[in-house]
């Protein structure tokens, strides 16, 4: 049986709304101090997104660019958002900001929503939603321009619903087909805001069967596939992989079939994830102790404060097992991780403090020391780290899209990174590495090698006639072929990452030298840039 708040209080929830509001505004501040007043994205693979969603609004192409089909993002959910904000309001810089920001404010109501009805008290849920911001660096996610808001809302809603589901008494018809609906709309969602939703997914149609219920197990899981398996078929009929190129990427990079990946065995991967979240783990590990312990003084397992430490356990190894290769790691693929850990300790610990003397205030304590250890809390209402980081993607991939953008506005150019460059220009680009092109993919499936060769007898049907590559990025020059001349050199501020402009076409050298010399070259004095003539 759950146990309900009497009297909802709504002033812890609009205390920590109003702080993340604060810390967005202040953040967002602060980085347009290093851009000239442009909003821009810490990443730029914000703007393959965004480049995606504009083909999508304005030319009904799903596309990093407006020439063909490309699954370049594995965010379909996130894709559609965007797409359906630019026809609303037109293609707009701050729209991904915006609704990052809605999001957030979201998840705390939805997070809010149901520790309130976990009866977790008031002065905990305070500690409790804080944590899940800070542990989640949830304004360093809004400033990302990403999809991991919307992830982490779902993951959260989905957890606590199908645990109010599965402890609720299945006699109760009505209330079972209502949670089923939910279930089934919410997974949809879920799976389609990333892939790593279906971890989860699986979890929970396994709990359910457990508890045999193996029709609504059945029914949600089909459900649950429909985005994404909806998206995988019309991606095969325009001749691309069921999965989208980024996680192919990824699968080829373990030398494995998309279907091979599934199969992969326990290995280094998987200890170096746990090691490197050692404190997540951690925090998992003692909530599935207290929760079994509970479950065995009760009988009963089958209750959120048991089943959703189950859950987390089982979500981390999951997650852990299938991040393919760490060249791809990146903190925020894991933060849904860190903020459901601390919604999961806040209800299933709630329960064992009831009865305690302050319990309350000791669950509060408890939660604020799990949200310390897991939490980079300098960095959360202030992230520094991508304030910087909008200052070097205007610097480097801004700055490049507009050089095309005014220089080169329509015409075909090689590329290793996609994403400023496909949402700012109309440019036919083609992109060697294989995220909006599926030759590289191909190849590499086909041949199991990949060389300067393929590249230049791929791309050259194509009849590019400049390349723009990063230089300094290790696995990109063995790709370069010989043929290629690169004439001019980019030296980025304020730590010299190398962007090379290369003449395909040799009778292009010049002009492509003197447009970079004149374009950069005023740029030296006020962003620091530096050139080298080759």
């Amino acid at each position: 049986m759950l146990l309900w708040s009497k009297k909802p209080t709504p002033w812890p929830l609009l205390l920590v709304v109003a702080v993340v509001l604060a810390s967005v505004a202040l953040s967002v501040r602060a980085s347009l101090g290093g851009t000239r007043g442009a909003l821009v994205y810490a990443v730029d693979d914000a703007y393959i997104h965004m480049a995606v969603a504009k083909n999508l609004a304005r030319h009904g192409i799903w596309g990093a660019t407006p020439f063909h089909f490309s699954s370049a993002s594995s965010s379909p959910l996130w894709i559609v958002l965007l797409a359906a904000s630019y026809v609303v309001a037109g293609v707009r810089d701050y729209l991904p900001l915006l609704l990052n920001t809605l999001f957030t404010a979201l998840t705390l109501v939805v997070a809010d929503h149901y520790l309130r009805r976990f009866s977790v008290p008031a002065i905990a849920r305070v500690a409790a939603l804080l944590g899940i911001v800070v542990s989640s660096s949830m304004t360093a996610m809004v400033l990302l321009g990403m999809e991991h808001v919307v992830h982490l809302l779902l993951t959260i809603w989905f957890a606590a619903a199908a645990a109010e589901a599965i402890a609720r008494d299945p006699g109760d018809h009505r209330a079972a087909r209502r949670d089923a609906i939910l279930l089934c709309v919410v997974g949809g969602l879920l799976g389609s805001s990333r892939y790593e939703g279906f971890f989860l997914i699986a979890i929970v149609c396994f709990t359910f069967a457990a508890r045999g219920r193996f029709a609504v197990a059945a029914l949600l899981a089909a459900a649950s596939w429909v985005p994404a398996a909806t998206f995988g078929a019309i991606s095969m009929w325009n001749g691309a992989f069921f999965l989208p190129n980024s996680l192919m990427l990824k699968a080829v990079a373990e030398s494995t079939s998309g279907l091979g990946s599934l199969l992969k065995p326990i290995g280094p991967d998987d200890i170096a994830f746990l090691r490197r979240h050692a404190g997540l783990l951690t925090v998992a590990g003692v909530g599935l102790v207290a929760a079994v312990a509970r479950a065995m003084k009760d009988r009963d397992a089958w209750r959120p404060s048991v089943l959703l430490p189950v859950w987390l356990v089982f979500a981390i190894l999951l997650h852990g097992h299938f991040t393919f290769s760490p060249t791809y790691w990146a903190y925020r693929y894991d933060v849904y991780l860190l903020g459901f850990a601390v919604f999961v300790a806040a209800v299933a610990s709630a329960r064992l403090l009831a009865a305690a003397p302050r319990g309350h205030l000791i669950l509060a304590a408890a939660l604020l020391a799990i949200t310390a250890y897991l939490g980079n809390h300098r960095e959360a209402l202030f992230p520094r780290a991508e304030i910087a980081g909008a200052k070097y993607t205007f610097i480097e991939h801004v700055a490049i899209a507009r050089f095309v953008g005014t220089v080169y506005p329509t015409e075909t150019i090689a590329i290793n990174d996609l994403g400023a460059l496909a949402y700012y220009t109309d440019a036919d680009i083609v992109d060697i590495i294989g995220l909006g092109d599926l030759e590289p993919l191909l190849i590499q499936r086909r041949t199991h090698r990949y060389t300067s060769d393929d590249v230049r007898e791929w791309v050259g049907p194509h009849h590019a006639r400049i390349a723009i590559l990063q230089t300094d990025w290790s696995f990109v020059v063995p790709l370069v072929p010989g043929q290629w001349h690169e004439v001019i050199e980019v030296r980025l501020p304020p730590d010299g990452k190398r962007v090379g402009f290369f003449a395909i076409d040799p009778q292009e050298a010049a002009r492509l030298r003197t447009m970079v010399q004149e374009y950069f070259g005023q740029l030296r004095q006020t962003d620091g840039y530096r050139l080298k003539v080759l």
